[in-house]
């Protein structure tokens, strides 16, 4: 199972959104249950020192991969309840980078997730990882969303859905 998650059109999200100027746009495709994956590189505008990506930007790349297993494999947005990031080495711009997030516990309404950042073809060489608490989004800021937007993330959630029961993954 690799299926790409389809882009939010009317959000402009700096971390996901494909045609956001200055944005990371990250793209995840779900290789197995509880988990996605993002392949991509970091912009020179996204550093701090040197050619060393902005600590600011992993968490955001971080952030963005564990929502979005969140939204692939429990069909519900979600929001940061808490977040820590490791970095074992320099993230350099302009290089080639895996991203990978699982779910790691399902706690009552809390959701634990986990993260880290890899060089393409190194999946054993980790520069940075994360974790993460995160909890379901409130009915009050679903509702407060455009009407287009409450339809593209009800959209994405039934394609998720119709693509878990045609491989049988209960949902």
């Amino acid at each position: 199972m690799s299926d790409l998650l389809p882009n939010l059109n009317s959000w402009n999200c700096f971390a996901c959104r494909q045609d956001h100027p200055k944005g990371l746009r990250l793209q995840f495709t779900a290789p197995e249950p509880d988990r996605v994956r993002s392949e991509f590189r970091i912009s020179t505008d996204h550093v701090g020192l040197g050619p060393i990506v902005h600590g600011g930007i992993v968490a955001t790349v971080f952030d963005e991969a564990m929502a979005w297993t969140l939204y692939r494999w429990r069909y519900q947005p979600h929001v940061t309840a808490r977040m820590e990031q490791r970095f074992r080495a320099a993230v350099e711009a302009d290089t080639p980078l895996v991203a990978e997030a699982w779910i790691t516990e399902d706690r009552g309404r809390r959701r634990n997730v986990a993260a880290h950042i890899h060089p393409e073809g190194e999946p054993h060489r980790i520069l940075a990882e994360a974790s993460g608490t995160y909890l379901p989004a409130s009915p009050s800021a679903l509702e407060a969303l455009p009407t287009v937007q409450q339809k593209e993330l009800t959209a994405a959630f039934d394609h998720f859905r119709a693509l878990d029961e045609a491989a049988g993954i209960p949902g």
